[in-house]
């Protein structure tokens, strides 16, 4: 630090001010090393999104240095602008290209770093899409091997889709919806968790007269959930959920209820009300009357 200032006083000063008059004789002032300035400043925040994103890319090195140098990465991309720079940085496509390494922990580190970089955040949502992030991360929510990694996809995906008109337009487009019921029929407790909590933000969305009108979904959204017979899907594994998934369960269904083609689709599932009861008997904590009172 003491080298800094003298530095700082040598080369910041005026003839006039408080630094030593140099003599003929007397050598110019060397330049501080850039790697001093970096282990007192710290680097600029561009340098080590590059450098994480470099170190996590390095399939020779072993998979749980690749993993911090991602956890490094989510944790800089918290910041709006540094999320909105992994598109002039060029690296989202390096990113997203991660969403099928080898290792599950990095598929899930790249899928973390992008839905956080992309949740309220327009700019990051733009360039994520033209990097043909969106589709990629369905891919992974639909088809990969590992649970863990498809609950951090649906992750990625909601935090791109909501309150994102064109994100949402682009989700519905590539079989998006179908991808959710798929992840309710055959998925974990966690992710069916996810999908119902996506389901019902996007209901509420599109029901809330205070949301401005260019960023609600439109009733032609809920509508297609009740058509794809989500209510099915959801009375079918009611009984098995755990506390947490068939709290975020009811709640899409109360909030599919509060459309009138949703009270029909509710209406005309035959299993939903033994499957609630059943439910309810299994958590008499999880608190279900607002679902009760509409079916």
């Amino acid at each position: 630090m003491e080298s800094l200032l003298k530095w700082a006083i040598l080369n910041g000063a005026t003839a006039g001010e408080d630094a030593p008059p140099r003599g003929p004789g007397d050598p110019e002032p060397k330049k501080l090393d850039p790697e001093v300035i970096d282990a007192i400043l710290g680097k600029p925040a561009s340098v080590q999104m590059g450098e994480c994103m470099a170190a996590a890319e390095d399939a020779a090195a072993a998979s749980e240095g690749r993993e911090v140098a991602l956890d490094n990465l989510e944790l800089l991309v918290e910041n709006i602008d540094n999320a909105a720079n992994l598109g002039p940085l060029g690296l989202w496509p390096r990113l997203v290209a991660l969403y099928g390494d080898a290792a599950a922990g990095v598929r899930t580190g790249a899928l973390w770093v992008s839905g956080t970089a992309v949740q309220h955040n327009p700019r990051a949502q733009a360039a994520f899409a033209a990097a043909g992030g969106l589709q990629r991360a369905l891919d992974v929510l639909r088809g990969d091997a590992d649970m863990g990694v498809r609950t951090k996809a649906l992750y990625c995906v909601s935090s791109a889709v909501r309150a994102n008109p064109a994100g949402l337009t682009a989700f519905v487009a590539a079989d998006g919806l179908p991808a959710l019921r798929l992840a309710i029929e055959a998925g974990s407790d966690p992710l069916r968790q996810k999908a119902f909590f996506l389901l019902r933000a996007l209901i509420d969305e599109a029901l809330d007269a205070e949301t401005p009108a260019a960023l609600r979904p439109g009733m032609h959204l809920p509508d297609a959930i009740a058509e794809l017979r989500f209510a099915d899907a959801a009375a079918a594994v009611l009984p098995a959920l755990a506390a947490p998934a068939l709290e975020q369960a009811a709640a899409f269904l109360a909030a599919l209820a509060a459309t009138d083609r949703g009270r029909a689709a509710l209406a005309a599932c035959a299993a939903l009300r033994p499957a609630l009861a059943a439910a309810k008997a299994q958590h008499p904590e999880v608190e279900m009357g607002e679902l009760e009172a509409v079916i």
